[in-house]
Formats: structure tokens, sequence, C-alpha cells
């Protein structure tokens, strides 16, 4: 690694602060109390490959949340190649990478001179999406379907146009049409805040450096997990005040509890996780 440490820890806390500013943004100009009180949403920033780098500090659920629709968004229908200045391709479907209907998810290109240098990101939960009950939760679902409108993966904004007919369409398609787009006004003016503070970052220390540095910070993480992972104790180092349900072998975690049934079939649901150990992996 040719970068120095200081400048790759200020370039590290220069992206958690960009981040920062864009949940504080969210917060600050939404208008449903979802966003304002329970602080449901995200914001990220990606390197230019799209890998994530850097996430603000709010509901720890979300934590990641954004890479896996980031990922299939670039492995199927828009390529980085297609991703241009100006542009900001949102989605909420859980079948394109996405969580639930009311999670909508934004991303947005960053560009310097004509380059991309890092991809900005956020995810917020929507007051209500349509479906079959108020607030998009609808117990008697059976299918996607009834549970609200499905965005596949589009341009909602292109070339800095925002395309208000799409967006009248949304709105069209909720119960609380002023919260919902105040809401969704807020997160693409905090995605336009964090794009030019990126843009500071990769103007001050170049491209070439930010994308370095981007990479040091992925290595270090994936180190660190590894670490972690490596020193979980094996059942010699583990006593009886396991959890219920909780057997262990030398490189076995597994876990076993039921919750009542679903609403739809009766009789408790059985929940079963196995996680082996292999060295620092699992």
């Amino acid at each position: 690694m040719s970068i120095n440490p200081v400048d790759l820890e200020i370039i590290r806390n220069a992206l958690v602060a960009a981040a920062e500013e864009m949940s504080v943004t969210v917060w600050r100009t939404s208008r449903s109390s979802v966003v304002r009180e329970i602080l449901d949403y995200s914001t990220c920033v990606f390197d230019h490959e799209g890998k994530s780098v850097a996430q603000a500090a709010r509901i720890p659920v979300h934590l990641n949340s954004m890479s896996a629709c980031l990922d299939d968004l670039l492995a199927g229908p828009l390529p980085l190649e297609q991703w241009h200045e100006g542009d900001v391709v949102l989605t909420n479907d859980p079948y394109a990478g996405g969580q639930h209907l009311c999670d909508w998810l934004t991303f947005a290109p960053v560009f310097v001179d004509g380059e991309r240098v890092a991809i900005a990101g956020i995810i917020v939960h929507h007051l209500d999406v349509g479906g079959g009950a108020p607030g998009s939760y609808d117990p008697r679902a059976t299918e996607i379907f009834q549970e609200g409108i499905r965005i596949p993966p589009m341009k909602v904004v292109k070339a800095g146009v925002r395309n208000d007919e799409v967006l009248a369409l949304l709105l069209r398609n909720t119960r609380e049409p002023d919260k919902v787009g105040g809401d969704f006004s807020s997160q693409l003016a905090a995605l336009a805040i964090g794009a030019e503070r990126i843009r500071d970052i990769a103007r001050r220390y170049g491209s070439a450096r930010l994308a370095e540095a981007s990479g040091a910070i992925r290595a270090q993480s994936e180190a660190a997990m590894r670490a972690a992972i490596a020193s979980l104790p094996g059942a010699g180092a583990r006593d009886a005040a396991e959890p219920r349900g909780v057997r262990c072998s030398t490189d076995c975690y597994e876990f076993e509890d039921f919750v009542d049934d679903d609403g739809i079939a009766t009789g408790p649901i059985r929940i079963h996780a196995v996680v082996r150990v292999r060295g620092d992996a699992v």
C-alpha cells in the first residue's frame, strides 16, 4: 500500500463525514415521522466500482443493506457504463436486491472531470406505497402484488433532469402523497449534497488516491472481520450459560427456536440456523 496512513485516515473520515452529512440532510428536511423520529433510513458511500466504503451511523438493521441491491443493479439491468453524470437510479424491488416495498433505494454516480469516482446511496422507508392496508403492512397479503407498488430499477433522474411523470405515478399510488413526496425530495437533495462532498474529496486528493484509499479501507475491514471470526472460541471455551436452543461444537454454532403462526398458516414456525466456522471464514 503506497498511500500513507495519515492520508488514509483523513480520507476515511472524510467519506464517513459525507455519509453523515447526507444523513443529517434527510433528517432535517424530511416530512414523515418514520424518518424524522424513527430514523428508518441510511446513507452510504461506494467506491467507483460500487463497493461500500463508508456508512453513516443510523438504523443498525441497514448495515450494508444497499450493497446487495447495487451489486444486482450493476450485474443486471444497469451496468456501470450506463451510469452518467446527473443520473439517479431508484428501485424498491425485493427481487432486484431490495428489501420490502416501503424501502426506496436511490443511487447517484459521482463524476469529476468526466471520471466516475464514487457512488452515493440512500435507503429510506417511505410511509405508504399502496397495497391492501395503510402503511403497506397487510397481514392478509399472500403475494407481493398485494403489498404495494413495485418499482423496477430505473433512472428517476437522468442527466440532472427529474422525471416528474414517473414521480406522479408513484405518488398516485400512496395514501400519503405529500409526506412520501416530501421525503423523496429530501432523499434526492441529500444525494446531491453527498455527491458534492465526495467531489471535494476527489479534487483535493485526486481520483487515483481516492480509489487507493477506498481499496485500503475495504482491505482493512476484511482483515478485521476475519481476525474476529478466527478468534471465535471453540466448544471447550463455552459454558452452560448458552441461550436456549443453541448447540455448539468446535466449528459449528446452531440455533433453533419457534415463533407463533404468521397469520396465514396455523401452528408454530420453526427457525433453525447453523453457522460453521472455517478458520477465518464462516
